[in-house]
């Protein structure tokens, strides 16, 4: 049997770099065509555009430590990251590629937006309530991570599952009754 490492590995590597990109890219435009323009309602006012620069971890975590958000945000990375380089599984591999763009797409921005290195705020601007959290690309991928990551590991168990079963037939009734 070939090691499956090196293909799964660049399979992560390729949706991450895929990630950051279109997050980058989305996000110039977000504060190109959001700034200073306040809520911009969408879809009938069901869903909303609103530039917003988030210095908290997810979920508000951390909100007046953006230096130790960054520092857990890289940590988070280094991980993923690392965990790249053992994934055998397809999906498994789609996930840490986009946890991995995900986190490095937010870690970017924490890194060289102002205030400055370690202090920087992540660039949100999808809001799809207005009461409700804003995010971007990025969050939205590590969001999909985490599907990938439910789904496909049920559809791995229910499939080792059967490959179990078929493998080792059931006695027959003599042999049950023994």
């Amino acid at each position: 049997m070939t090691d499956a490492r090196p293909a799964t590995r660049r399979l992560a590597l390729l949706i991450a770099a895929a990630v950051v990109a279109v997050d980058a890219i989305s996000k110039a435009l977000a504060a190109h065509f959001l700034a200073g323009r306040g809520v911009v309602n969408l879809l009938g006012g069901h869903f909303h555009l609103e530039l917003y620069r988030n210095h908290a971890g997810p979920g508000n975590t951390f909100a007046g430590d953006p230096v130790l958000v960054s520092l857990l945000s890289l940590a988070a990375v280094i991980v993923i990251g690392a965990l790249v380089l053992t994934v055998r599984a397809r999906s498994t591999a789609v996930a840490l590629g986009l946890l991995l763009g995900g986190g490095v797409g937010n870690l970017i921005d924490r890194l060289v937006t102002s205030p400055g290195p370690l202090r920087g705020g992540v660039i949100d601007w999808i809001k799809p309530t207005l009461h409700g959290g804003s995010m971007n690309l990025a969050d939205l991928s590590i969001n999909a991570a985490l599907i990938v990551l439910v789904v496909g590991g049920a559809i791995e168990w229910w499939l080792d599952g059967r490959s179990r079963r078929a493998a080792s037939p059931e006695p027959s009734p003599s042999e049950a009754a023994r």
